[in-house]
């Protein structure tokens, strides 16, 4: 069954620029938003077996959006916003501008990355910034804001900042109720939406590139 949100459709990848498709929602319609904005890291992928254009926007810190991120958000509702411990502090500092500050949650990843291969770590881990719009309340048992998932296998990769679909089960299992709509401003691989259609929510997409959104749909008919 087809639903809309104010003039978008439900359960669909909508192939637009995150400042306009949210001023198409309506005010306090969205229950839960997990985003996985462009850094500003200027970020390009090192994978030999996969090689992908860059980001769109990612040569700043893109955070105009987090108003009306804000506006859409119910009172009680939370925002997972995906990050780098480079950008944290830029990205902290704007996203307090709207919302409460619960958690900076580790995703501990398995080893690896580019860089200096001699004269630095090799980084393991992403950060994953929790707020909240008013009163937020977990489900279930309370956890650790560290979470060990490995990463996705690089042969799998459709966008090269491509997430598990665990961790957006996690979030989704922790921040939401059966039936209710999770906002994806930027749609990337489609995994978190792949999680909101096994967990029985609804969402809301975005995707400013269109070769992503053709392949998050495809990732997602083959959802189970």
């Amino acid at each position: 069954m087809t639903a809309n949100l104010g003039e978008l459709t439900l359960d669909t990848i909508h192939h637009m620029d995150i400042n306009y498709g949210l001023k198409l929602l309506p005010t306090s319609s969205i229950d839960l938003i997990i985003a996985d904005p462009p850094y500003g890291i200027n970020y390009r992928s090192g994978s030999r077996k996969r090689k992908f254009t860059a980001i769109q926007n990612d040569d700043i810190i893109m955070a105009d959006w987090l108003a009306d991120a804000f506006r859409v958000l119910k009172d009680g509702g939370a925002f997972y916003c995906w990050t780098r411990w480079d950008v944290y502090v830029a990205w902290y500092h704007r996203i307090s501008q709207y919302f409460t500050i619960k958690n900076c949650i580790v995703w501990q990843k398995n080893g690896g990355g580019m860089g200096d291969l001699r004269g630095a770590y090799s980084p393991a881990h992403e950060f994953l910034i929790f707020v909240v719009k008013g009163r937020h309340i977990l489900n279930g048992k309370r956890i650790s804001d560290v979470w060990a998932v490995p990463r996705d296998p690089a042969v799998t990769y459709i966008h090269p900042t491509q997430k598990p679909v665990k961790l957006a089960e996690m979030i989704i299992e922790k921040s939401s109720q059966p039936g209710d709509v999770v906002l994806v401003p930027f749609c990337g691989s489609g995994g978190d939406c792949v999680a909101a259609k096994r967990m029985g929510r609804r969402f809301i997409a975005f995707e400013i590139e269109k070769q992503y959104v053709e392949a998050a749909n495809i990732r997602l008919e083959e959802a189970a």
